[in-house]
């Protein structure tokens, strides 16, 4: 199928894109990569008067890292350069894993970080791994910019924070404590291009004097309509030091949050059964470099 007719703007900055957004309200889309909204658009039901592509706006695209604060990424930054950057690799294992695993090479090429959050897909890979480092958003606008945390901005199945004239213009992730580490693991039925039925991220720091945990997060994917926090089973592991029994015990608080479907898939007990396997293969990962 075709795409439908549209405008195509292009503004040069962020003052003219939020001139354009607060003109065009929800008649507009923002055109970042491309990869899922065009796909869209061939379909019925999403077709915009407008398309405002922001790859034009410089400071959109930036990836910063600083060793004390930590790392900012632009909402129309390229898939391919945040994996370029050797901070994402170096510091932040379980990004880099998640990002690894969103598409093929063109994907990552035009693909951008920003569109895979907006998208909000159950099944997207990276707001796991962004939620497991405390992400936070920046929101612009004709009105200012306003910031909130991932796991807020993310509201249900293809659902967002933003409102009528708003964009997302940042992703900021605080540096990782000095003795952490991170990891990010899923589940597909093909080695192929095909979306998780699975995933977990989790993100640990580590007391080296007794191995125990000072620090923990765990992000279930795929298994609801928006990344879950298993808050219960970080609780029963911070401040311990993990053994088989404990971490059984996490891996049922894990099962028992999530809220996985049925569909042609997969049913949502043997999502259940992976999910566990996931988390503990994740925590192994990431507490193996946290204590290394």
């Amino acid at each position: 199928m075709y795409l439908p007719r549209f405008q195509y703007l292009a503004p040069a900055g962020e003052a003219e894109l939020a001139s354009m957004l607060a003109e065009h309200g929800d008649k507009a889309r923002i055109l970042a990569g491309g990869t899922d909204l065009l796909v869209q658009m061939k379909a019925p039901g999403l077709w915009p008067d407008y398309l405002i592509d922001i790859r034009n706006v410089a400071e959109l695209s930036s990836i910063e890292f600083d060793d004390q604060d930590g790392l900012t990424v632009g909402a129309s930054a390229k898939l391919e350069n945040i994996l370029n950057t050797p901070a994402v690799a170096e510091r932040y294992h379980g990004l880099y894993q998640a990002i690894e695993t969103i598409g093929a090479r063109q994907i990552l090429t035009m693909g951008s970080m920003g569109g895979n959050i907006c998208n909000a897909s159950p099944a997207a890979d990276s707001p796991p791994a962004l939620m497991s480092f405390n992400a936070q958003v920046t929101i612009g606008s004709t009105q200012g910019d306003k910031e909130m945390a991932l796991e807020d901005f993310i509201q249900g199945n293809r659902k967002t924070a933003l409102e009528v004239g708003e964009y997302l213009k940042s992703i900021f992730l605080p540096a990782p404590a000095a003795k952490s580490g991170s990891a990010y693991h899923y589940f597909r039925v093909r080695g192929g291009m095909e979306i998780a039925m699975v995933a977990a991220a989790v993100y640990v720091e580590a007391d080296l004097a007794d191995k125990s945990l000072k620090d923990i997060k765990i992000v279930l994917g795929v298994v609801g309509p928006t990344p879950i926090r298993a808050l219960e089973a970080e609780d029963m592991l911070t401040g311990q030091t993990p053994d088989e029994d404990l971490l059984a015990k996490a891996l049922g608080s894990c099962a028992a949050v999530s809220k996985p479907i049925d569909d042609f898939r997969a049913s949502a007990e043997y999502r259940r059964e992976i999910l566990k396997v996931l988390v503990q293969r994740a925590f192994g990962e990431a507490y193996t470099i946290a204590t290394s």
